[in-house]
């Protein structure tokens, strides 16, 4: 709904109508409460994206909250890397008081509402949000908007290309810095992870390589779980192999469980994938 309001803006009739308006449209702003169980998690959508990611919260991707159910433990410390709006970083700090989890995002209006999540949550001490671009380099890059609505995905960072052989216009562009995952392990400013979950829609192996230290060395992470998108399959399996990694299981989200019954191939279909030491 819009509103033209005529007169010049430092009129103070004009302020006060402004500010009746914004105090009526928060007052009616919607606050909605998921459950699992005993678990209550508390939501504002401001988007039908955000809408369709807090009603399927605990349908969308089952294998994710048992990967996290199972992984968690106390004193852990998860990376959730394309964290979007944070409903697996609130699930996984619920799971043990003493878990750390560090929630990546560089979409700013996905950010905004992460910030907000944990807020209404109350899980600010549990969780770091951090507005940061990974990669396996260190510099601003562009990173390009496929939606400016929040709980939006396929936003790409340094291109404008998609699964499928797919390329799409940028609504928005911003310069955003972007450093390996590495480095910023090295600058010691987040501990090393003992949990990665990456879901980046398509910029997974730029990320991976980017920590290719951490998860060369023994004190690498017990479990990661990757997003593997169309046609990227082999390629992400033979650099977690070289690092000493392999496949434990794999899982699908609720339509990409579909797809698969009919196609029954890890190549076409967009899955994640969980891996451990070899």
């Amino acid at each position: 709904m819009r509103f033209s309001l005529f007169g010049k803006p430092e009129w103070y009739l004009w302020k006060k109508t402004l500010r009746a308006m914004v105090i009526i449209a928060r007052s009616l702003s919607p606050t909605i409460q998921v459950r699992e169980g005993s678990e209550r998690f508390v939501f504002r959508p401001k988007s039908r994206m955000e809408i369709f990611r807090y009603t399927t919260f605990f349908s969308k991707e089952e294998g994710t909250l048992k990967w996290l159910r199972d992984n968690v433990r106390d004193d852990a410390v998860l990376f959730d890397i394309g964290a979007n709006v944070g409903l697996y970083s609130l699930y996984a700090a619920r799971i043990s008081p003493t878990a750390k989890v560090f929630a990546f995002e560089p979409h700013k209006l996905n950010f905004a509402t992460l910030l907000e999540n944990i807020f209404l949550n109350g899980l600010a001490d549990r969780i770091t949000p951090l507005a940061l671009a990974l990669g396996d380099a260190t510099g601003l890059f562009r990173l390009n908007y496929n939606s400016m609505e929040s709980g939006a995905s396929l936003t790409q960072l340094g291109h404008t290309n998609l699964s499928g052989d797919r390329t799409f216009k940028p609504k928005l562009a911003e310069l955003v810095g972007s450093m390996s995952l590495d480095a910023l392990i090295a600058s010691g400013e987040v501990p090393r992870p003992s949990m990665i979950k990456i879901d980046v829609d398509g910029n997974e192996l730029p990320i991976l390589k980017g920590m290719s230290n951490l998860l060369g060395s023994s004190e690498g992470p017990k479990s990661l779980q990757v997003e593997i998108n169309e046609g990227q399959r082999n390629v992400v399996v033979d650099f977690m192999a070289s690092v000493g990694y392999k496949i434990d299981h794999c899982h699908f989200t609720q339509s990409g469980q579909k797809l698969f019954k009919g196609e029954e191939s890890y190549q076409t279909v967009p899955h994640n994938a969980v891996f451990i030491r070899a």
